[in-house]
C-alpha cells in the first residue's frame, strides 16, 4: 500500500512539473513573438519597410547650479566728460575680456554701444565700466534657459536618429517611385534638423556671451557762482562800463546810417537850397485896385 502511494504522489509530482515547464516555454514564445513585433513600421516610410520604432528620450536629471545655462544682459547709463573717450574706453573694455562691440551711435553729447561679454566676464566688465564716468542707472538681468537648451538637444539627438534611418532606406530602396518619396521625406528631415541646430546655436550664443548696453551723456556744465551786490565803487564800474557800452552803440548806429545819409541827405538839401534861392529872386505880385 506505501508503495502504490508513493508512486501516486510521484506521479502527480511529475505532472505538476511538466505543466509549469509548459507554462513557461509557451511565455517565453509569446514575449519573443512580442518583441519581434514591436518594431512598428515608420510613418514616413512610404516605402513599407520595417522601421525601427522612435524609443522615448530618456528623463534628463535636473543641472545643478554650476551647469545652469544663463542669459544675462545689463543696462547702464553713464555721465562722462567727454563722449569719444568713453566709447573709445568701452570698446577696450570689451576687446581686454575677450568679448566685441555691436551696434554703436555717437554725437556731440551723446552716444550709445553694445557690448558682447563673455558670461564669466560679465561683472568685472560693469565694475571697469564704473571707471568711465558717473553711472546714473543700472538695470542687469538673468534668464534661465536651461530647460530650453536641454529640450533642444534632445530633439537634435531624435532628429539626427530620424534622419540616419531615412537614409538608410534610401540606401535600401530599389524603385524610382520609392527613391523619390524617400528623397522628399529625407529633404524635409533635414531641413527640420537644420532649423532646430540653428535655434540652439543661437541660445548657446546668448548663453556664452552676455549683453551689456551702455548710454554716456554729457555731463552739464556746473551754474556760474552769483556775485554779491559791492559797494559805491562797484556802482561806480557798472555805470561807467554801461556807458561805454551806451556810446559804442551810439557811434555803430551812426555809422550805418552815414552812408544813407551822404545818399539822401544830400540832394535833399540841394533841393531846399535852390528853392529858397528862388524864393528871394521872385518879387511879389501886386493887384491893382
Amino acid at each position: 500500500m506505501s508503495r502504490r502511494k508513493s508512486g501516486l504522489f510521484i506521479s502527480v509530482a511529475g505532472a505538476a512539473l511538466l505543466l509549469g515547464l509548459s507554462a513557461c516555454s509557451s511565455s517565453g514564445d509569446f514575449g519573443e513573438a512580442t518583441s519581434g513585433n514591436a518594431a512598428v513600421p515608420d510613418k514616413a516610410n512610404p516605402a513599407g519597410g520595417g522601421g525601427v520604432a522612435k524609443e522615448a528620450a530618456p528623463a534628463q536629471p535636473p543641472a545643478s547650479v554650476q551647469e545652469r545655462q544663463l542669459v544675462q544682459t545689463a543696462r547702464v547709463e553713464m555721465a562722462v566728460d567727454v563722449i569719444f573717450d568713453a566709447v573709445s574706453g568701452a570698446r577696450a573694455i570689451a576687446t581686454t575680456n575677450g568679448g566685441f562691440t555691436g551696434q554703436e551711435e555717437s554725437r556731440l553729447d551723446r552716444a550709445s554701444i553694445t557690448l558682447r561679454i563673455p558670461v564669466d566676464k560679465f561683472d568685472p566688465a560693469l565694475r571697469q565700466l564704473d571707471e568711465l564716468g558717473d553711472i546714473t542707472l543700472q538695470h542687469k538681468q538673468a534668464e534661465d534657459v536651461t530647460e530650453q537648451v536641454v529640450d533642444l538637444d534632445s530633439r537634435l539627438r531624435t532628429q539626427r536618429e530620424s534622419v540616419a534611418r531615412i537614409q538608410a532606406l534610401l540606401a535600401k530602396a530599389t524603385s524610382v517611385s520609392e527613391i523619390a518619396q524617400i528623397e522628399s521625406e529625407l529633404t524635409r528631415r533635414q531641413s527640420d534638423l537644420e532649423s532646430l541646430q540653428g535655434r540652439r546655436d543661437a541660445l548657446g550664443s546668448k548663453a556664452a556671451l552676455s549683453t551689456v548696453t551702455v548710454q554716456f551723456a554729457l555731463k552739464s556744465a556746473p551754474p556760474a557762482p552769483v556775485k554779491a551786490s559791492g559797494g559805491f565803487f562797484e556802482g561806480l564800474t557798472d555805470g561807467w562800463g554801461a556807458f561805454g557800452e551806451f556810446f559804442t552803440v551810439t557811434t555803430r548806429v551812426l555809422g550805418a546810417m552815414l552812408p544813407f545819409l551822404a545818399l539822401f541827405g544830400i540832394p535833399a538839401g540841394l533841393w531846399f537850397y535852390f528853392r529858397r534861392k528862388r524864393r528871394k529872386v521872385t518879387p511879389p505880385v501886386t493887384e491893382s485896385v
